[in-house]
């Protein structure tokens, strides 16, 4: 695959809302060529989560392509999250192209899709 100025794997980690989640943004082509552009910033992610910051909200809506490796990128990320006690949300448009593939695949079935980081913080259960 040619990797053209906009198809470039990019990723940023941040924190939001007020710092009580951990902001991860995706962009560009997500392919087995440049997994490790996802694969680490999901891994900084859930590093920078704590009792403050306990849900990691992944946007892709900067995403052009996302291939099978992306989707069990993100099926392992929500898994260590659990296993963490935090939470993971994919925060995606609901007309975007790639948001087909997360229900086609039902994906959608395991991880939390939402609009906005602001509804996946109102949708995230609240910590007992």
């Amino acid at each position: 695959m040619v990797s053209t100025p906009e198809s470039k794997p990019w990723a940023r980690v941040e924190t939001a809302a007020e710092g009580r989640v951990v902001h991860v943004l995706v962009g560009g082509d997500i392919d087995q060529d440049s997994l490790s552009v996802l694969e680490g910033a999901l891994d900084e992610g859930l590093a920078k989560t704590d009792d403050t910051a306990a849900l990691v909200a992944v946007d892709l809506n900067a995403v052009d392509f996302l291939g099978s490796v992306g989707l069990s990128a993100l099926i392992r990320a929500h898994g260590e999250a659990v296993e963490r006690g935090r939470s993971l949300a994919v925060v995606l448009a609901p007309e975007h192209k790639v948001a087909r593939v997360l229900w086609a695949t039902a994906l959608t079935r395991i991880v939390t899709v939402v609009d906005s980081v602001d509804q996946a913080v109102t949708d995230e259960p609240e910590k007992a």
